[in-house]
């Protein structure tokens, strides 16, 4: 490889630069040259190159660097076997009439080979001097490393590790944290960089302040009692409770004022404990708790206060009125039952003569009393020696049923009904007899009613003598046997329909259909046994003949006569049955 060395055009102005630093690998080839030129006016101008090495051997080519030198350039490559870093000199020369110089100057280095490694820097980067109690801050720093291999950058607090970040890109890292500390107190950080070849950076150091906090007044709270009416007598629970953010509560009381207007810190009635003393759990929280009888008529004002060195604080007041006794009372409770009202109840002081009156509705009547009274006495009076109660009774009124029938029959038996029942009444003639009606509390024809007793009733069954009735059965005359059935022509006169028995012979009967089964004399009974209002009939008889049929066949004599005229005597014919 061949590093070649120019000139730069500012070096031939006469402006010099700043020195860079450029990587070459070992073995590099780099070339130092020289020139010499001269104008046709005679003006010469002369420059080279040079190297030195690290162990400080110069490497140039003179052969055009001077005045009067030959005009021309020449160049001689290098070998950079020596590693470590060479340095790149240019030199500059002119001749004129007037004036001449020359010159040497530092252009640049070559880093031949691996550098030798360098050490990190670190630094703050967020370093506050002061941090109130609590508050967060936060410490933070940055690690640089020229060569590239930065690994660690670390924070300590106090000498504990506080922060440990890793080498970020090789070159820039940074690591920090946020904290908050009580005070006062002052803590210590400090910071160091590592790179990959354990190379420290120097340890930095930063102090800060943490201030003492500021004190926070204590909070108290009366939790009960809630202003009120009470008696004189009464006791009530006092509790508050205190809190202070510091932890430093060093009081807590239960403060109460009297009608009078003095207060139980002021000596005299309710001091020390429980009332009043140190905070009862802790010095954060406390919780104070007594009991106080109030003796007198007036109003008394409670609160609570706690402190916490810095001043009491007080509660919000609450005012306790306390009053005489009412005198004792007891209750008058009144109740009714169904069917009616009684009069209110009441509160009534103790030996109170109170009075009940109980007031049935129109279908009910006043039964008596239960509870703290008996009986039926209406209005009754109690004396009140303690709570009472009583409750007026009432039953359904009771009313009157009669019942009456007419000659001929019978009636269900009335009697004595409570309001709204309802009874069913029947009417039953006797056999000659019909039901017709219903005469008084009741109307129409039905033999069975039924009532509902919302007033007295009074009902009559009526009855009437049934009609009589006649049957009309005329003889079917003599029937032929193995003849059709035939109709049976009676009737009653009340047209209720007939009924017919076959009383003797050889027939049979369906409804008023009769049929002949053999010859001889058939006896037919025609009756109707009447209904609610006709007597039975007569029964009517009526007796035929079946009647089998006959044939009239001749018998022949046993000679033959020639007439010529008529002959007298019995004719030979006969009857036979089929």
């Amino acid at each position: 490889m061949k590093h070649s060395l120019f000139l730069l055009v500012a070096l031939l102005l006469g402006a010099p630069l700043a020195a860079q630093t450029t990587n070459v690998p070992l073995g590099t080839v780099s070339t130092v040259e020289s020139s010499h030129d001269t104008t046709p006016d005679g003006i010469q101008s002369w420059r080279s190159t040079s190297l030195l090495s690290p162990s400080g051997q110069w490497y140039s080519e003179d052969t055009h660097f001077g005045l009067d030198y030959p005009d021309g350039f020449s160049s001689v490559d290098v070998v950079l076997n020596e590693p470590g870093v060479w340095q790149v000199w240019h030199g500059f020369g002119y001749a004129a009439p007037q004036s001449g110089s020359t010159w040497q100057q530092l252009d640049n280095y070559l880093q031949v080979g691996p550098a030798a490694n360098q050490a990190p820097s670190i630094a703050w980067t967020s370093t506050p001097g002061t941090a109130a109690q609590a508050q967060s801050y936060t410490i933070s720093a940055h690690g640089h490393d020229d060569d590239g291999n930065l690994v660690q950058v670390n924070l300590w607090k106090n000498g504990q590790p506080f922060a440990f970040a890793g080498g970020g890109n090789g070159t820039d890292g940074d690591a920090g944290n946020t904290t908050s500390d009580s005070g006062p107190q002052t803590i210590t950080f400090t910071a160091q960089a590592v790179d990959a070849d354990g190379a420290l950076s120097p340890v930095i150091t930063h102090v800060i302040t943490i201030a003492a906090p500021a004190n926070t007044p204590p909070a108290v709270t009366l939790v009960a009692p809630a202003g009120q009416t009470i008696t004189v007598g009464t006791t009530l629970t006092i509790t508050s409770h205190a809190t202070d953010p510091d932890g430093n509560l060093t009081g807590h009381n239960l403060d109460l004022q009297r009608p009078a207007g003095d207060w139980n810190f002021q000596g005299g009635f309710a001091t020390g404990e429980p009332y009043q003393g140190g905070p009862v759990g802790s010095g954060a929280d406390s919780t104070r708790t007594a009991n106080f009888t109030f003796t007198d008529v007036g109003t008394y004002y409670v609160r609570s206060a706690a402190y916490d060195g810095s001043g009491w604080v007080q509660s919000a007041t609450v005012a306790i009125t306390v009053v005489t006794p009412p005198p004792v009372q007891y209750a008058f409770v009144t109740t009714a039952g169904s069917g009616g009202t009684v009069s209110p109840g009441g509160t009534y002081n103790a030996g109170t003569m109170v009075t009940a009156t109980a007031t049935p509705d129109s279908t009910h009547d006043f039964a008596g009393w239960s509870g703290d009274a008996a009986g039926t006495s209406n209005p009754v009076s109690l004396t009140l020696d303690r709570n009472k109660a009583v409750q007026a009774n009432f039953s359904p009124k009771a009313f009157a049923l009669t019942t009456s029938a007419t000659t001929g029959g019978s009636v269900t038996p009335g009697g004595s009904y409570p309001y709204g029942t309802s009874v069913t009444v029947s009417a039953t003639p006797d056999a000659t007899h019909q039901f017709i009606g219903w005469a008084g509390d009741a109307t129409g024809t039905a033999p069975s009613i039924l009532l509902t007793l919302t007033s007295p009733l009074n009902v009559q069954a009526v009855f009437t003598t049934k009609t009589t009735q006649t049957i009309t059965f005329a003889s079917p005359g003599n029937q032929p046997v193995g003849g059709p059935t035939f109709t049976l022509g009676g009737s009653a006169s009340s047209g209720l329909p007939i009924s017919y028995t076959v009383l003797s012979g050889p027939a049979a009967v369906s409804g008023n259909q009769l049929t002949i089964t053999g010859p001889g004399s058939v006896t037919v009974q025609a009756g109707q046994p009447g209904d609610a209002t006709y007597l039975p009939a007569a029964n009517v008889t009526q007796t035929f003949n079946a009647v089998a049929a006959a044939f009239l066949k001749y018998r022949s004599a046993g000679r033959t006569l020639l007439q010529d005229s008529a002959v007298t005597g019995t004719a030979p014919f006969v009857l036979e049955k089929p």
